[in-house]
């Protein structure tokens, strides 16, 4: 196989961030065969196997002095995932390859800085699409959003985000005997709060139970969770957690409220470990869902909860299935042979 020259951009790599974690792990997938260097703004990751150019990025001449540095290392090819590098690689002579996990929808935002980021996310791909090899949203859904939201009608293949499944089993004690859990950041769109409200009812009828939280809790939003959380009671907001894969194992159930996925990497890694998820049914969750419930409305999502807490529906049949879709190293090969056959059709 032919060794390439890969360049993966990405405005930041932050710990416990799911999309972060996710370019991180296709990066040391493909470095196993290719030279791979991550150009990248803000990173909190230990990137020391893989080679690391940073760059202070704002707009004009940042962008186009960033382009030109890229330029001169003569990459074969370059991945974007965020911006402002699908702008910087529409600047460069290198083949550009445009990763889409997504934009929430502005009605979903509440701050301004969100807002104004987001809006920033929104002009560069419509900026650099045209120019790009291929655009590789990370679902079904997220195709047809980049379609309609751009106008775009260049060539498309939907590539999901892999996964780093891990080795071994995990080995830990359960923290606790019968608990829902939720993984991801604590941000308003996210519907956290509402899983909190939607638990209230369903300790009701079940008793002993317990919602466990794990991930970075938005400023402002932390504080609305806390005094629900100590309303409520046996709700245990962890925070950033380095090794969620036991919390996996030893839950009932997944449960996520988000308003909006582009993909939801802890609803996979869930039914890996063979757990039912309850989630809405909306966004990319009907790609996502095998093994669980998609619900229409509270009180489906309350009462498929409620379900899967009475009796253990733990199937770990379905594991096959999540690593034949989402295995980092199928995402990897997958990404290879689009790059082989750039010349081809949509």
């Amino acid at each position: 196989m032919e060794t390439l020259n890969i360049c993966i951009g990405t405005y930041r790599l932050a710990k416990g961030n799911g999309i972060d974690v996710s370019v991180y792990q296709f990066a040391r997938e493909l470095a196993k065969r290719h030279n791979v260097t991550i150009a990248v703004m803000h990173s909190d990751m230990d990137l020391h196997e893989i080679d690391v150019l940073k760059y202070r990025i704002g707009f004009g001449d940042g962008i186009l002095g960033a382009a030109k540095d890229l330029d001169k290392h003569h990459f074969d090819l370059i991945s974007t995932h965020y911006s402002p590098f699908d702008l910087i690689a529409s600047r460069t002579r290198i083949p550009h390859y445009l990763h889409d996990p997504g934009v929430p929808p502005f009605k979903k935002l509440r701050w301004i800085r969100e807002k104004r980021f987001w809006a920033i996310v929104n002009t560069t791909r419509l900026l650099s699409a045209g120019k790009a090899q291929c655009v590789l949203p990370i679902s079904d859904y997220l195709g047809r959003e980049f379609k309609r939201k751009y106008c775009y009608g260049g060539r498309m293949k939907v590539l999901p985000y892999g996964i780093q499944f891990p080795v071994q089993e995990p080995s830990g004690e359960a923290a606790y005997k019968k608990y829902v859990l939720y993984v991801g950041r604590h941000t308003r769109y996210k519907g956290v709060h509402t899983l909190f409200e939607i638990f209230r009812e369903v300790k009701k009828e079940v008793g002993d139970v317990h919602l466990v939280t794990i991930g970075t809790q938005e400023a402002g939003y932390k504080e609305r969770l806390e005094a629900l959380a100590s309303e409520i009671g046996d709700v245990h907001m962890l925070g950033y957690v380095p090794e969620v894969w036991n919390y996996y194992k030893h839950a009932s159930v997944y449960a996520t409220c988000s308003e909006w996925e582009g993909q939801d990497r802890p609803v996979i890694e869930a039914q890996y470990m063979g757990k039912p998820v309850v989630a809405f049914n909306n966004c990319s969750h009907p790609e996502v869902v095998f093994h669980g419930m998609l619900a229409n409305d509270r009180k489906e999502f309350k009462d498929a909860l409620i379900k899967y807490l009475k009796e253990d529906n733990t199937d770990m049949s379905v594991r096959k299935k999540v690593e034949e879709k989402f295995s980092i190293e199928g995402m990897a090969d997958k990404f290879i042979d689009i790059v082989k056959g750039a010349t081809d059709g949509p």
